[in-house]
């Protein structure tokens, strides 16, 4: 009967742990800028100047 308090109270503390990194995730990328095309491609290519 303890082990089974003790597996419920730790399935309980697993779901709560996950459900809160996977919300933090989502938060995260969802306040993330995206990268414009420009600052994505900026260091491969080299643009000749005009001058």
């Amino acid at each position: 009967m303890r082990s089974l308090i003790f597996g419920a109270a730790l399935l309980a503390l697993a779901t709560i742990g996950c459900s809160t990194f996977i919300s933090a995730a989502l938060s995260a990328a969802r306040d993330a800028k995206a990268a414009t095309f420009s600052e994505r491609f900026a260091p491969a290519m080299k643009v000749p100047s005009s001058s």
